[in-house]
């Protein structure tokens, strides 16, 4: 049975007891084919169930302070409770994973295979690091696994490049790595759209002496209640405006929120990796850390501790950590009291795309 569109045929649940006689049996299946325990923890180097589920203390012996934590999931069909496959999350890159081994690790059963349950699982597998906050995952794969690239690609894998592969771990000699950015922002979609029932936005492509690039105006018809963020500042209500600047050449989104009666909210300014396009419509793939100009002309810096986490995991490397605070400070040094520059140069766009 095929995975259909927009449908989950499996879903991803930690070991327990239950799928104990499972487990062990796909342990059996892997040595009688000779396959590669890929995301499987160590079980072939396990006795016993209850050896395996010991993971830490095992991970902790064995790697000492090369060790990552993580969470091993059971990939369970649905419909029948049958183990089809394991995935290892890896919650911090060591630097052994930073440049073979990468952050998620899996393997499917041999009659399990070209069902799209590993493309299914890396989906899963995404969805759990987005709720951890992560930003983005590295996964790996060996250079001649075509089907491996394929699931990588599809689940939106950039390749990054290709290392010799000095520790035996591929067929080819070759281990490419790719990143899945999991914080991409597209212009057509409202970051906290839980909160907003209806909504319209108007586009504007800009290339004159103040600005380059792509508008979009997106406005608030109807909400289902006020988006209220730090200190209760309101910044999506019925009526209310964004703003957003999308410079192709640049590293800083901004975003200006306007209220009902088109007076400012706030500047709000994304740091990011990357500001580009897909099919047709801008993106910002963020770098963490924000700048947030007020009414009054003082700035605030936002996320430093979540750009150290990045940093800490290996998600981010100490050039992107270095680059991602002098993009803010430059920024706060160019903006800092400058609320009256910057209120004229939104002004002018919001007024040129039109407001009813």
């Amino acid at each position: 049975m095929n995975i259909k569109e927009n449908e989950s045929i499996l879903k991803l649940v930690k070991p327990t007891m239950e799928y104990k006689e499972q487990v062990m049996n796909c342990k059996k299946i892997f040595l009688e084919n000779n396959e590669e325990f890929s995301g499987c923890s160590g079980l072939e180097e396990c006795e016993t169930y209850e050896e395996w589920l010991d993971f830490d203390n095992r991970h902790l012996r064995k790697y000492g302070k090369e060790y990552s934590p993580s969470t091993v999931y059971l990939a369970i069909r649905n419909y029948d409770d049958k183990l089809v496959g394991i995935i290892d999350c890896r919650l911090r890159l060591s630097n052994f994973l930073l440049k073979y081994g990468g952050n998620i690790g899996y393997s499917i059963l041999p009659n399990e295979r070209r069902k799209g349950y590993a493309k299914e699982m890396l989906r899963l597998a995404l969805e759990y690091y987005k709720k951890l906050g992560f930003h983005r995952v590295l996964i790996t794969c060996d250079k001649n696994n075509v089907g491996s690239y394929k699931t990588i690609k599809a689940n939106g894998g950039i390749l990054e490049n290709e290392v010799m592969d000095d520790v035996n771990i591929s067929k080819s000699g070759i281990v490419q790595r790719y990143w899945i950015s999991l914080k991409k922002r597209y212009a057509d979609r409202i970051e906290g759209n839980e909160t907003v029932e209806k909504f319209e936005t108007r586009v504007r492509t800009v290339n004159d002496n103040n600005f380059c690039g792509d508008i979009y105006l997106h406005k608030f018809i109807k909400s289902y209640e006020p988006f209220i963020v730090a200190k209760d500042k309101c910044i999506a209500n019925d009526n209310y405006k964004w703003l957003e600047f999308y410079d192709y050449k640049s590293k800083i989104k901004l975003t200006t929120m306007y209220d009902e009666n088109n007076e400012i909210i706030e500047w709000y300014f994304d740091i990011a990796r990357e500001i580009g396009k897909e099919n047709g419509i801008p993106y910002e793939d963020d770098l963490y850390l924000d700048v947030v100009l007020e009414p009054d002309g003082s700035t605030i810096l936002l996320d430093e501790e979540e750009l150290k986490d990045a940093l800490d995991r290996n998600e981010i490397s100490k050039k992107e950590y270095e680059e991602a605070y002098k993009l803010a400070y430059d920024l706060i040094h160019k903006i800092n009291g400058k609320q009256i520059e910057v209120k004229q140069f939104t002004d002018k766009y919001l007024n040129e795309i039109g407001v009813d």
